[in-house]
């Protein structure tokens, strides 16, 4: 059963993720989009085509009043989606594939509604954070909440490593990730003295930008 969410959790813009796209891109398409104000701003920076698609009724009845060309509510895991295949010079997963029982096949099937040489960017929290694993190893704790890497409605966890194996398994190249790092001033400290050799728990979660390549 799908817990809900506060209506809150869907209006985020999504400008961080955005700024790592190389260039402006004709046609966007947004799983995941919530309220659609990610969408919302795209259009208004001069986007020539936008779409959202949201499991969430609600979320998607305010995305309908925000100027997009489109926008549906549907489960991108058992929904055909009503665009043209290869359409999309830009697909974005916003911290959206934690939430998926299959996310290796929904990639493959959200790949196919992209263009040769189009963009997928994508975002996902890293289950290697240090303060995460600070509280399972010295507390026994693996709380689950509203937000956050432990969202109670996220299904799978990924690393960095495992987040690109799905990305390439499913035909795409990574061209970038990106952490966003967060840690306090003892761990900053110990990782100093280690050579850095800590930076990837620091990683609350990750950025990629992936390229659609042809088949071989």
């Amino acid at each position: 059963m799908q817990k809900k969410k506060n209506q809150n959790y869907y209006n985020y813009q999504r400008r961080d993720l955005i700024g790592m796209l190389p260039s402006a891109h004709a046609r966007y398409l947004e799983i995941g989009c919530g309220n659609g104000a990610t969408l919302e701003y795209l259009k208004a920076k001069g986007a020539a085509y936008v779409a959202g698609v949201d499991i969430n009724a609600k979320a998607i009845a305010v995305a309908e009043t925000k100027g997009l060309d489109a926008a549906f509510v549907a489960d991108i895991e058992k929904d055909d989606l009503p665009f043209e295949k290869n359409y999309f010079d830009c697909i974005i997963l916003a911290d959206v594939l934690e939430h998926l029982y299959n996310p290796w096949d929904a990639v493959r099937k959200i790949r196919s509604y992209l263009r040769v040489d189009g963009d997928m960017l994508i975002s996902i929290p890293n289950v290697k954070y240090y303060k995460l694993l600070q509280r399972l190893i010295l507390h026994d704790e693996w709380k689950y909440a509203e937000q956050g890497i432990l969202d109670n409605t996220h299904v799978r966890f990924f690393t960095r490593r495992e987040i690109v194996s799905l990305i390439e398994g499913a035909g795409l190249k990574t061209e970038k990730v990106q952490g966003v790092y967060i840690s306090g001033k003892v761990f900053r400290l110990i990782n100093g003295l280690l050579l850095n050799r800590l930076r990837s728990f620091a990683a609350y979660q990750f950025y990629i930008l992936a390229k659609n390549v042809p088949y071989l």
